[in-house]
């Protein structure tokens, strides 16, 4: 198990559910926040765990998202998941400085 996600709160996990799905469709938090009308700054501190948004910001936010309302509070899995198979995915698209730069990252978290 991840600690990371293990140890975050619901907050903390909607935030990171919406930042993974604002990334995914190639959108700036600049972006998401003009289309719902609120402060980009909000939205920036409802990703790190800060903000928790009404039930009619939610619906908005997974309208401009493109997702079903549930699927921003399907992150019981992020908790259980392994991340090898996704970070390898990752480390083999990258070029070779890209890939230098995450080695780099991970051996510093792992000491």
């Amino acid at each position: 198990m991840n600690i990371y996600y293990r140890d975050m709160n619901t907050k903390e996990l909607l935030g990171v559910r919406i930042k993974e799905f604002r990334r995914r469709k190639k959108m700036t938090q600049e972006q998401l926040s003009e289309i719902i009308g609120l402060d980009n700054g909000y939205i920036s501190k409802l990703e790190i765990g800060q903000n928790f948004p009404t039930i009619g910001t939610l619906e908005k936010i997974a309208q401009a998202l493109d997702v079903e309302l549930y699927e921003l509070f399907r992150y019981t899995n992020l908790k259980e998941q392994d991340f090898k198979a996704e970070i390898t995915k990752i480390y083999d698209k990258l070029n070779k400085e890209k890939q230098l730069t995450l080695y780099m990252v991970a051996k510093g978290l792992s000491e």
